[in-house]
Parts: structure tokens; C-alpha cells; sequence
């Protein structure tokens, strides 16, 4: 007879594991938050258009994509990347983000000739306007928590310190945090971080 399995489960993993309402509630979510970033693309793409012509003309024709996974650091995630442009050499992608138990996310990434192009405007409305706004200090583009390796607000910084990190990273991005407490309000909220990107780029 073979030996019983080693392997057992705690009281609260037995919990989990004999109730279905917690899945299914996680699925109603994922669902709803779909619904939300499909929401944001029109409104998304109007507030480009406003600026019509200062961006890479390949932008307009970029299409919305949404993904989503379950383990970033261990946890679900849903993501919009609208608009954006990945391409061998260069990126320009505005990314939003809901991270399961953290935050949503809106991100602005820019590499290569879209990082020169844009950087000295940034730079400006950076030191300006820095309320709100965090500038990522790690080697990697692709981490999006928000620890201290990660990201560091910008109205935490000095001049020089941006400067430091704009010439060093062959990357730039930027992101604004939004509390999930907040997402009975969030359809504002998102409005006002695409229109921070926005003024960020003009």
C-alpha cells in the first residue's frame, strides 16, 4: 500500500479550497475590470487627439490590447496597453495597470528615439509639476510595484537627481498610483492621469 502523501493543508487552505464563492467573486472582478480598461480607450485615445500631430504618427493606428496573468510577485493582474508602440529598437506605450490587493496603475514608458524625443519636455514638466508622479529608479522597465527599488515620488527628489536618472537609464517611465479603496471613483481619476501623461509629452 503506498505510503499517505506528506503533503497537507492548513485550516485556512482547507477553507479556501472547499468554497467556490471566493473564485467566482474573483472572476465577476476580473470581468468588471475588463469592462473598465474597454472603457478608458475612447477616452483614452480623445485626449490624444486633442494633441494631434506632436506624437509619432504610428500611434493612432496603434490597437488597445488587455492581458492578464496571475503572478506578478504572486498575484493576479489586469493590464491595458493603450497606446503603444513596442518595436525593436524603441518603445512608447502608456500602460494601466491593476495590480490584485495594490493599485491601479497608469505608466508612461518611452525608449529610444521616443525617450530623446520627449525627455527634455518631461524633464520640465517634471521639475514643474511633480505632484503625484513617481520615476522609476530600477534597471528593469518591465517591474511595476511600487517599492523604494522600484519607483521614488519626484517631489522627493532634487533637480539633480532626475537629471542623473534620465541620463543614466536608456529608459524613462513614469507612473501615477492610484488607491484601489478609490475605485468606486476611478473612472475621474483615470481621466485625470491620462490627462497628466498627456501634458507630460506636449
Amino acid at each position: 500500500m503506498a505510503d499517505e502523501t506528506k503533503i497537507t493543508l492548513s485550516e485556512e487552505e482547507l477553507r479556501v479550497v472547499n468554497d467556490t464563492h471566493w473564485i467566482l467573486t474573483k472572476h465577476a472582478v476580473t470581468n468588471k475590470i475588463y469592462e473598465l480598461f474597454n472603457e478608458q480607450v475612447p477616452l483614452i485615445r480623445k485626449t490624444f487627439d486633442r494633441q494631434n500631430g506632436l506624437y509619432p504618427e504610428k500611434l493612432a493606428f496603434a490597437l488597445p490590447k488587455i492581458s492578464k496573468g496571475e503572478n506578478y510577485r504572486g498575484l493576479p493582474y489586469v493590464m491595458l496597453d493603450y497606446p503603444a508602440l513596442f518595436e525593436k529598437d524603441q518603445i512608447f506605450a502608456v500602460r494601466t495597470m491593476l495590480l490584485w490587493g495594490n493599485f491601479i496603475s497608469v505608466t508612461l514608458l518611452l525608449s529610444g528615439g521616443y525617450k530623446d524625443m520627449f525627455s527634455k519636455g518631461i524633464r520640465k514638466h517634471c521639475i514643474e509639476s511633480p505632484i503625484d508622479l513617481f520615476i522609476c529608479v530600477h534597471d528593469d522597465p518591465w517591474e511595476h510595484h511600487f517599492d523604494n527599488s522600484n519607483y521614488v515620488q519626484l517631489k522627493s527628489i532634487s533637480e539633480k537627481e532626475l537629471d542623473l536618472i534620465l541620463e543614466e537609464k536608456n529608459f524613462l517611465k513614469l507612473a501615477i498610483k492610484i488607491d484601489l479603496k478609490q475605485f468606486n471613483e476611478i473612472g475621474s481619476l483615470m481621466e485625470a492621469a491620462y490627462l497628466k501623461i498627456v501634458s507630460m509629452l506636449i
